[in-house]
């Protein structure tokens, strides 16, 4: 993997470089207008939900939206029925290079990055990593898993 990162330019970075620490959180008790505040105040498209400290979803904007065309009324709701459950994650020990693979492999924006004991401490995106990556490597990245076949 060493040598892939340096093809990468990213040798010696970690998901901790690059995350976002402490990221604004919701409760799966929390109401989706709650969600849509902290998109709203802290200028993000994605809450991580915590069940105990631990992820246990994620909600975003995208995901109110379409909950919105279905069920005018699901900002009321709590965000556990709007939520996607699948979490994806990468410890903060990872390489850059691991993250982007992750990323890339499973077709997601952001990943949530959890400690040995499965809290989070942050929270990466492509927005994150984009700036650290050569235009070639971006433009490849885009091409694969943005742009339609």
């Amino acid at each position: 993997m060493a040598e892939r990162d340096e093809s990468l330019g990213l040798e010696g970075l970690t998901a901790a470089d690059v995350m976002t620490t402490a990221p604004l959180t919701c409760s799966v008790f929390s109401s989706v207008l709650e969600a849509v505040m902290i998109f709203r105040d802290a200028n993000c498209g994605a809450v991580p939900i915590l069940q105990e400290g631990r992820p246990v979803g994620i909600l975003t904007d995208r995901d109110v939206a379409l909950s919105l065309a279905e069920f005018p009324d699901a900002i009321g709701h709590p965000v556990s029925q709007v939520m996607k459950s699948e979490v994806i994650t990468v410890s903060p020990t990872d390489s850059l290079a691991r993250v982007c693979e992750v990323l890339r492999t499973k077709e997601v924006r952001r990943v949530l990055v959890v400690d040995p004991n499965g809290r989070l401490v942050g929270i990466i995106g492509w927005a994150d990593v984009a700036p650290i990556l050569s235009d070639r490597l971006m433009g490849r990245i885009v091409t694969e898993n943005l742009v339609a076949p």
